[in-house]
C-alpha cells in the first residue's frame, strides 16, 4: 500500500463513525421511539413538567448534544476519546437535522398552521 493509499483509508475508516450514527437514527430506534421531532416534543413536554423550563425540540436536541461533548471532554482528559459518545454526539445532531425537515414538510406546515 503507497502513502496516498494509506491516507484514504484512515480517512475513509474515521468516516465510518457517520454511517453508524445513521444506522441508529434510522434503523431500529426510529421505530422503537418515532421520529425524532415527535420524540423530542415528549421530552420537551416532560423536561418543562419537571422543571418549570420551556425548551423546544431544537434545544433539547441540542442539550443531548452538550451532554455528550461534556462526557467527551471527560473523556479526553483521561486521554481517551469515547467511540459511543463520539457516535451520539453525531446521532443527535442528525435528529436535530431530521426535526427541522420534518417541521418543514407542507403536511407539519399546514396542520401547524390549520
Amino acid at each position: 500500500m503507497n502513502q496516498g493509499e494509506s491516507e484514504y483509508r484512515t480517512l475513509n475508516d474515521g468516516a465510518e463513525i457517520l454511517t453508524e450514527a445513521f444506522g441508529l437514527i434510522t434503523g431500529p430506534r426510529q421505530e422503537q421511539y418515532d421520529h425524532p421531532f415527535e420524540d423530542y416534543s415528549k421530552v420537551v413536554e416532560i423536561f418543562e413538567g419537571f422543571t418549570g423550563i420551556g425548551l423546544n425540540v431544537y434545544e433539547a436536541l441540542l442539550f443531548m448534544v452538550s451532554v455528550k461533548m461534556a462526557r467527551l471532554r471527560t473523556s479526553m482528559e483521561r486521554g481517551e476519546i469515547h467511540h459511543d459518545s463520539l457516535v451520539d454526539a453525531l446521532g443527535y445532531l442528525g435528529c436535530l437535522n431530521m426535526a427541522k425537515e420534518y417541521t418543514e414538510t407542507p403536511a407539519f406546515m399546514e396542520a401547524w398552521n390549520g
